[in-house]
């Protein structure tokens, strides 16, 4: 079985949960902070605990023949900067690291993913309505000439 890959958290989430690293999982928002692609960051698409690197949505790589890869970053490179606390066991752990530093840690809420469908819902306006209301004001016009 591999060990866990864990990465160094952000000032602010060291701050507030009292603990310098946590293992990543897929989801969570991490940043470069040294190499190639220092600055970039994202949110994690796979960790390969075989090869002992991350990969980043966003961040690629062309092959040979063009196409666009997923680029492995090692973790030592990254930060995490938001963590994905979906998972239950995931908050206890951090709960009872914190508490082991007297911090009260409380559960963040969810973003609600009724918002998300509800912009994803609205229709895009394109031009044809503003068309369509012209023709009618047009047809007013000669209606009253």
């Amino acid at each position: 079985m591999y060990r866990k890959m864990e990465v160094s958290l952000s000032k602010d989430l060291r701050k507030k949960y009292g603990i310098r690293s946590f293992p990543v999982i897929k989801g969570d928002v991490v940043k470069v902070i040294s190499g190639s692609k220092k600055g970039e960051g994202g949110k994690v698409a796979e960790v390969d605990h075989a090869a002992g690197l991350v990969v980043v949505e966003g961040i690629t790589i062309a092959k040979a023949d063009g196409k666009q890869k997923g680029f492995g970053i090692q973790p030592e490179k990254l930060q995490i900067t938001h963590l994905d606390l979906s998972r239950g066991d995931r908050f206890d752990k951090i709960k009872s690291l914190a508490a082991r530093k007297n911090i009260v840690v409380e559960k963040p809420e969810p973003e609600p993913a009724e918002t998300k469908q509800e912009e994803k819902a609205e229709p895009e306006k394109t031009g044809e309505e503003p068309v369509a209301e012209e023709k009618a004001e047009v047809d007013e016009d000669d209606k009253q000439n």
